[in-house]
């Protein structure tokens, strides 16, 4: 079972501000947008297949619809 694993860049601040507007106009977390623009760059150079699917939301807990009694 793939899992995410948590790693830290250092990025220009202006990349950084950029990264956050971009996201903002996504209607995605910083973290979501990077991920998608990765997976888009390494489907195109051939690391990733095509098919790839990155894992799926993760914040507030368990969305699998399960009802509780």
């Amino acid at each position: 079972m793939s899992k995410r694993k948590s790693t830290t860049f250092r990025l220009d601040e202006r990349v950084i501000d950029a990264i956050t507007k971009a996201a903002k106009l996504s209607n995605s977390s910083k973290n979501r947008y990077i991920e998608t623009l990765f997976v888009k760059h390494c489907q195109g150079l051939g690391i990733l297949p095509l098919d790839f699917e990155p894992l799926g939301e993760t914040r507030g807990g368990d969305t699998t619809g399960k009802e509780e009694d």
